[in-house]
């Protein structure tokens, strides 16, 4: 419920605060007097646009408060990221700092918020319902809603279900469309992938097969130097037809030096160079090996043999724009690209099977679901006609239309709207058509007693509803504001006595002239 609202320097009000109620609440007051800007002080939570000219002429900037208590549940939920959950439970201060420049600041528990977050917060809070006000009641998007609000919990079971179904249908549809727009002449595709997958096993590449043979290639183009290299190496360890190699001159020098015996420091020299003789050894052996694998055939052949390796998979690589090893994994993809196109077609024909299942379900549910609401929606007419009736417009008729859609949509198997007949004879017109104000008022009043529920705005103001009406009638609206009132706040801005009599709190409108 609203619980204070503190207005500074907005249009006429210098500075104003004031504490409200629980019930039924009247705004009493002559025609200027202000009872307007007690509405636009709350509006501006509502909506924006245009609010720089409420700044108080000569003042820099005005300032808005509503401080609220027991916060609904879904008022508390939109919270959540916005106040702690124990501010929330104690109550929330909106505000909103409108400046002659232009800006606005607007603000939850003295935090600056965006003005979205800060509406739709409001829009829990607090509803407005003037005569000729765009209200969610006159919104036909709404309207289906606010049917299915009044549907029982079993018939609202059937809804839940046609939800999912159609959640179901709409995720099977697009899986379907994807594969129909993968699909063409799977002949000529497999055949184009089975010309790809033969050219790549021609060659069949391994995985660091080019690596390998680029640097055997290298090898072989260098094999003269790398033999004369590696056999001058040898010779010089092993000695040859022209000489001692060092490893017989290294063992002739230690044994030399074996005269002195253990005498210091030529038993160290000779043990250091009968060490250096088998390290030699060791290299020589390896060296020995290296050569045996160059061996001493003409390269020429193995090299031709390389580069023609080379040259099959660089034309892969060329062909698929891919590097030597990605070719490999490239071959499986082409490999299960095929398996998928193969089992498309099966897929396919299991997709539509599977939709025309959920297509005769979802229209069964439906059908049950239309049934379900065409049964709300008579017991809705005639419960509105009643308060209607009562509120002396005993000719009018509220209608919930039902229009059929050629496919099921996420609203079911009909566009639902909201009509009424103004006069017995004439057809039904849109909610949005009625152009008396108090007939608008008046239904309106209807439509919330019988339509906005405990989830809806805990706090309802109600701008001269009973405007041009009789005083009898007028007594009536009372007497529903003030059932309204036993579950929700209700203010009403009123010049009729009959409303205002009935009212738990009264509060007077005021305006005084100085300087």
């Amino acid at each position: 419920m609203l619980a204070s609202l503190f207005v500074s320097d907005l249009a006429l009000i210098r500075r104003l605060s004031v504490d409200f109620h629980r019930g039924f609440s009247v705004l009493t007051g002559e025609t200027g007097a202000g009872k307007s800007l007690i509405l636009d002080s709350l509006g501006i939570f509502l909506s924006s646009g245009g609010e720089k000219d409420l700044v108080r002429r000569g003042s820099e900037k005005a300032e808005v408060s509503l401080y609220f208590t027991e916060l609904s549940e879904n008022a508390l939920s939109l919270l959540e990221d916005l106040v702690s959950p124990e501010e929330a439970e104690e109550g929330i201060t909106l505000t909103r700092v409108l400046y002659a420049a232009g800006k606005s600041v607007s603000k939850i528990n003295g935090r600056s918020i965006p003005f979205g977050k800060m509406s739709a917060v409001a829009k829990e809070l607090l509803g407005i319902h003037g005569q000729m006000a765009a209200t969610s009641l006159v919104d036909e998007k709404k309207h289906r809603q606010y049917l299915d609000s009044a549907l029982s919990a079993e018939d609202f079971a059937i809804k839940e279900k046609y939800d999912d179904l159609y959640s179901r249908y709409t995720a099977e549809k697009k899986q379907l469309e994807s594969l129909l727009a993968q699909s063409g002449d799977e002949k000529d595709e497999i055949a184009l992938l089975d010309y790809k997958m033969q050219e790549i096993r021609k060659v069949s590449p391994k995985p660091g097969e080019e690596e390998e043979l680029e640097k055997k290639l290298l090898l072989l183009q260098g094999y003269e130097k790398s033999y004369a290299a590696l056999h001058t190496a040898y010779r010089a360890l092993e000695g040859g037809e022209k000489g001692k190699g060092a490893l017989y001159l290294l063992n002739g020098a230690a044994r030399k030096l074996e005269f002195f015996g253990e005498e210091e420091p030529y038993s160290a020299y000779s043990a250091k160079l009968y060490e250096l003789a088998s390290q030699a050894q060791e290299i020589a052996k390896e060296i020995s090996f290296h050569l045996s694998e160059l061996g001493e055939e003409d390269p020429g052949e193995e090299m031709d043999r390389v580069q023609k390796r080379l040259s099959e998979i660089y034309r892969l690589k060329m062909r698929f724009g891919k590097s030597g090893d990605e070719l490999v994994s490239f071959y499986e993809e082409l490999k299960e690209k095929k398996n998928l196109t193969l089992s498309r077609k099966d897929d396919i024909k299991r997709g539509k099977e599977n939709l025309l299942l959920l297509e005769k379900e979802l229209q069964s549910t439906g059908e049950s679901l239309r049934a379900a609401r065409k049964k709300t929606a008579e017991k809705l007419e005639k419960e509105i006609a009643s308060v209607l009736s009562f509120l002396d417009m005993p000719k009018m008729r509220f209608y919930v239309l039902f229009a059929p859609q050629e496919k099921p949509s996420s609203e079911g198997l009909d566009k639902i709207s909201f009509g009424i007949m103004a006069n017995t004879g004439e057809g039904v017109k849109p909610l949005a058509k009625i152009a008396s104000g108090g007939e608008m008022s008046r239904i309106m009043l209807a439509l919330t007693i019988k339509l906005l529920k405990a989830k809806d705005a805990g706090t309802l103001v109600f701008d001269e509803v009973d405007t041009g009406i009789s005083g009898s009638t007028a007594q009536k609206i009372g007497v529903c504001m003030k059932m309204l009132g036993e579950t929700k706040q209700i203010f009403c801005v009123t010049h009729s006595a009959q409303v205002a009599t009935l009212a738990d709190h009264h509060y007077l409108v005021a305006k005084k002239e100085e300087d």
